[in-house]
């Protein structure tokens, strides 16, 4: 089976998606992924910092990459995809499973982070990103006293 390929901004907004999106093929598409990762922690990522799986069902991708703020979107969207592949240890192209990518992103974002690294996200201001966040922070605390959270 391939690994699922997930740009690096991707990581951080599947902690906060809750079924909205730019389409509905977006929506179900996300929905699908997400809830594949949500269910088997062992399902191998291949991370990129190029338009991936989300970005196949968005009405925003070009030929030239993520147009969502016009023409000349994808170059900023690459360079967040790489400040978040930093920030988690992760190199471009790597594969690891989603549990430990779960792990990267508890152990180096925090939701606050979000506002440097999201920067012009439209999604940001709805704050369902931090939320996720915060939600997946709370499982794992669960998880550390003997409670079986599925994370």
């Amino acid at each position: 089976m391939e690994p699922v390929r997930l740009r690096g901004h991707n990581l951080l907004c599947i902690q906060g998606f809750v079924g909205k999106g730019y389409s509905p093929e977006f929506v179900d598409n996300m929905t699908r992924v997400v809830d594949a990762l949500h269910a088997d922690p062992q399902t191998e990522v291949r991370v990129v910092a190029e338009p991936d799986a989300l970005c196949d069902a968005c009405p925003n991708l070009s030929q030239h990459g993520c147009e969502l703020h016009g023409p000349g979107t994808e170059r900023g969207i690459v360079f967040q995809d790489r400040d978040v592949l930093h920030r988690l240890g992760i190199g471009d192209g790597e594969t690891l499973t989603w549990g430990v990518i779960l792990e990267r992103i508890l152990a180096s974002v925090a939701p606050d982070d979000l506002d440097d690294i999201c920067g012009a996200c439209p999604w940001l201001p709805l704050g369902h990103c931090k939320a996720g966040l915060r939600t997946l922070r709370g499982a794992n605390r669960q998880e550390a006293k003997g409670a079986k959270i599925d994370v």
